[in-house]
C-alpha cells in the first residue's frame, strides 16, 4: 500500500507525492529526513534544518525538467531507500543506439540491389529481406537495452542502472563524489550530446551520451553542493 503523508497546508492524507492530491500544494522533500512539507517552508516541521531558496529552486527544477520527457519517474521504487527521492533522470541519446542497425539495413540493402541489376539474380533479392530482418532485430534490441538504461541522482546517491533481465546497478553516495568530468566531442557539440564521468569512493560512475550534457554537468553538481552545505 502507498505510503501516505499528512499535507501541511489542508491537513488531508495525501500520497507521498510531489504535489497534495486535495489542494495541489506542491511538497518539498526535506534532504536530511525526507519529511514532506509546504514548498514555502523555512524549516523542516521533523528534523528542523533550515531550508535556504536555493534548495527549494533545485527541488522544483532539476526534478520535473528531468521528468518531463520520460514520465513520472525511470527509477524503480524498490531500489530507493526511506527518505530518498529522485532529483534528475536521464538516458543515453536514442538516435544514437539505433544509427548502426539503420546504417546497416541502408548500406546492407544497397550493395544487394546495386548488384542484383548487373547478375539478375533472384536470391540477391531474398539477400535483401534477410538483411533488413537482421537490421530491424538489431534495432529492437538497441531500443530495448537504451529502455532499460537510466542514470539518474537522488538526494543521497548518483547511480547508473543497465540490464534488460539480469539488471546492473552501479551508485556512489553523493558524500563520496570527487570529480564530475564532462567530456564532449565534436560531433556531441554538433548535435548536443556527451558523457559524464562521476568519480569517487573507488566507484566510477559514466553517463554516456545524454543529451544537454552541460544542464546536467550543471545540475549534478548542484544536487552534490546541496547535500555537501546540509552536512556541514
Amino acid at each position: 500500500m502507498a505510503k501516505e503523508i499528512v499535507c501541511p497546508k489542508c491537513g488531508g492524507l495525501t500520497p507521498d507525492a510531489r504535489f497534495c492530491k486535495h489542494c495541489g500544494e506542491h511538497l518539498h522533500t526535506c534532504v536530511s529526513c525526507g519529511a514532506k512539507m509546504s514548498i514555502d517552508a523555512q524549516y523542516c516541521t521533523e528534523c528542523g534544518i533550515e531550508l535556504t531558496q536555493a534548495e527549494k529552486v533545485l527541488e522544483v527544477e532539476a526534478g520535473p525538467k528531468a521528468y518531463a520527457r520520460y514520465g513520472p519517474s525511470l527509477i524503480p521504487r524498490d531500489i530507493l531507500i526511506e527518505g530518498e527521492e529522485p532529483l534528475f533522470e536521464t538516458r543515453p541519446v536514442l538516435w544514437l543506439q539505433l544509427m548502426p542497425p539503420i546504417v546497416f539495413i541502408i548500406v546492407g540493402v544497397g550493395i544487394l540491389i546495386a548488384a542484383y541489376f548487373p547478375l539478375r539474380v533472384t536470391g540477391i533479392l531474398y539477400g535483401c529481406g534477410g538483411v533488413f530482418l537482421v537490421g530491424m532485430l538489431w534495432a529492437f534490441l538497441a531500443w530495448n537495452r537504451w529502455r532499460h538504461t537510466i542514470f539518474a541522482a537522488t538526494n543521497f546517491r548518483v547511480l547508473r542502472q543497465t540490464g534488460i533481465t539480469n539488471k546492473s546497478y552501479v551508485d556512489c553516495p553523493l558524500r563520496s563524489v570527487h570529480n564530475i568530468n564532462l567530456d564532449i566531442s565534436m560531433w556531441g557539440r554538433i548535435n548536443r550530446f556527451g558523457t559524464l564521468r562521476i568519480s569517487g569512493g573507488g566507484v566510477d560512475i559514466e553517463w554516456e551520451s545524454i543529451d544537454e550534457p552541460r544542464e546536467a554537468h550543471k545540475i549534478l553538481n548542484q544536487i552534490v553542493e546541496q547535500y555537501r552545505r546540509q552536512t556541514l
